[in-house]
């Protein structure tokens, strides 16, 4: 596999290797994901924080440190370190930082300042908009996939919705775990590889990549619990097959759907570490309830007109996510 250093080795050309090899050579991955992400080295700042002492919040659980020995230590310190960096998610009820942060410990636990560069890195970037409304999951960005999977399935959406199945219901128990939930462990990191080395968005096709793939099955079921059972079975996807479903279904959605009110992706830089929320959380005590209450109230409306009387899909959706973005913005 030498080709991998044959070529100029940007987020670009990896790309690129990885459409036609389909996977990053397990000896090379760990160097490959410290250029994907240009990672800064800063182990001056990263030790500043690993001496900070926090009382962990109620909702981190983290492992027994005799439980994996020496990677569950350090993946442990990682989690403190992330902590003391980033303290408003103690403040996240609905995200466990720790069933986050440990599937990655298999690759990176041998390299502890990579490993906690590597887990900023993707809190900063790819899991933009995920604290938007802290302690409660991101609702405001879950029912954009919605509106995305009402685009690119629309009997499969209606199917969901009729039954009171939407994306907060399924797609963020998978993010909120980086995945590897869905994915065989063995194929956890060639999925990474690929959301990495993709922009930010890209990361949202694979939850609804991951529904749409059991369509077949989930069509048949005519009740909510059914479906909950399936969706939230421990059977493993086929990475290969979730991949090629989130690239056609990216695809096959116009851009004024695409997420991009979020940011391109900004490498960490050298010298310091980024805030995570660099500008105040949007709570639900910042904004007053009765506005919240209306914005979902239309939303719901605009899905109905399409559940029940068929009105055009494109124009539904068009009006629904306008009303998304400017809840995002406001």
């Amino acid at each position: 596999m030498a080709c991998f250093f044959n070529k100029a080795l940007s987020r670009e050309s990896l790309r690129n290797i990885l459409h036609d090899f389909e996977i990053i050579p397990e000896q090379h991955r760990l160097k490959l994901w410290t250029i994907i992400l240009n990672l800064p080295n800063n182990k001056a700042q990263y030790m500043c924080l690993r001496e900070t002492k926090k009382k962990l919040p109620s909702n981190i659980v983290l492992q027994e440190e005799d439980e994996l020995g020496s990677n569950t230590k350090v993946c442990n310190r990682v989690i403190q370190s992330l902590l003391a960096h980033c303290p408003s998610l103690e403040e996240f009820r609905h995200f466990n930082l720790a069933d986050y942060v440990k599937p990655f410990a298999g690759l990176l636990a041998s390299h502890e300042l990579i490993y906690f560069e590597i887990m900023l890195s993707i809190l900063m970037n790819w899991c933009q908009h995920w604290f938007d409304h802290i302690p409660l999951p991101p609702y405001t960005l879950l029912s954009m996939l919605d509106i995305i999977m009402l685009k690119n399935h629309p009997d499969l959406y209606r199917h969901l919705a009729n039954l009171g199945i939407r994306a907060i219901d399924y797609a963020w128990r998978w993010m909120r775990t980086s995945f590897h939930t869905i994915v065989d462990p063995r194929e956890f990191f060639t999925l990474w590889d690929h959301i990495l080395v993709n922009e930010p968005n890209f990361l949202y096709f694979i939850p609804l990549a991951a529904c749409k793939l059991q369509c077949r099955y989930l069509i048949e079921l005519s009740t909510h619990g059914e479906i909950m059972e399936v969706l939230h079975s421990a059977t493993p996807l086929d990475a290969q097959s979730l991949l090629k479903e989130a690239y056609q279904m990216n695809a096959a959605t116009p851009k004024e759907l695409q997420l991009n009110q979020m940011h391109p992706f900004h490498p960490l830089v050298s010298g310091y570490y980024p805030t995570l929320n660099p500008t105040e959380l949007i709570t639900f005590q910042d904004h007053p309830f009765q506005t919240e209450k209306s914005d979902l109230s239309n939303l719901s409306r605009l899905l109905a007109k399409v559940e029940e009387t068929g009105a055009e899909v494109d124009e539904v959706i068009k009006e629904g996510m306008a009303l998304r973005r400017w809840m995002i913005g406001k």
